[in-house]
């Protein structure tokens, strides 16, 4: 069954066939993270995680701004709030919404395809990496840019290191520096650079189409097995596998998959732009 598009204030929400648009518009903040976006992709990711029909989630800035990062304003805010004996730092209570929000969206059943048309700092690096694609053009700029404001990016961490490494990582956060679009994907934190729009609509286009081949259930298993796959000692996840395998080959999409190649046909779950 198809669900409902979620209401949102921030965040534009479209759906063509089984690709659902997330356009990050608010002008007023270049696109903060806000308490409205991570509400509005709070609710994106849950119609994700409930409808299967959905195979691809793109996640994209207007307005020349992919995310600015913290919202500023909001944490200064906080700063300045007097913390109570036994009470919960709201800086604490904050920041830890905010991990819970970029691991929601790393774990996201779709294949998350991260368009950075412009910058992405901080907290905008964060969700960049955790998508599964990402596509810069020559708007785009990328920076750890929290040293700089004497705080560390903590709860981005994990993910940025498991998008470009430790290297990077500890170039990038402890000098702050700035790269450009086609930089980005020198070091592997893009996978394609696209000089201009007819480039960038043509390498979306054939990334969706490549993923309309694919089984989304199987998608969905790979990213998950992927994501496991190094947390836990190679016999146990021997066994993890196996049985991902199994259900996988007996489930709908493993049979259809087998009789289709047989046939010679494309399979049932074939999606064209």
């Amino acid at each position: 069954m198809t669900a409902t598009l979620p209401a949102t204030t921030v965040i534009q929400v479209e759906r063509k066939g089984s690709r659902l648009y997330a356009t990050i518009n608010d002008p007023s903040t270049r696109n903060a993270m806000t308490q409205g976006l991570t509400n509005d992709l709070n609710a994106i990711l849950a119609l994700a995680e409930q409808d299967r029909s959905l195979r691809t989630l793109i996640l994209q800035g207007a307005n020349g701004a992919f995310c600015a990062g913290a919202d500023l304003k909001g944490t200064n805010k906080q700063q300045g709030a007097a913390v109570g004996a036994g009470d919960e730092d709201p800086l604490e209570a904050s920041n830890r919404a905010g991990g819970e929000l970029f691991a929601r969206l790393n774990e996201c059943p779709l294949t998350v395809i991260a368009v950075v048309d412009g910058p992405a700092f901080g907290g905008g690096f964060g969700m960049a990496c955790c998508a599964d694609i990402v596509i810069t053009t020559p708007r785009a700029r990328f920076a750890l840019s929290e040293t700089g404001l004497g705080i560390a990016p903590a709860q981005i961490a994990p993910f940025v290191v498991n998008r470009i490494g430790p290297r990077h990582a500890r170039r990038l956060g402890l000098a702050g520096t700035r790269l450009n679009g086609a930089q980005a994907a020198e070091i592997g934190l893009a996978d394609f650079y696209c000089p201009d729009e007819a480039s960038l609509n043509e390498t979306l286009t054939s990334l969706l189409n490549d993923i309309g081949r694919c089984a989304p259930g199987a998608n969905a298993e790979t990213k998950r097995l992927f994501r496991i796959c190094h947390a836990m000692p190679l016999e146990e996840y021997r066994k993890v596998a196996a049985k991902s395998f199994a259900t996988c080959a007996r489930g709908a999409e493993g049979q259809e998959g087998v009789r289709a190649f047989a046939e010679k046909r494309p399979a049932a779950w074939v999606e064209k732009v």
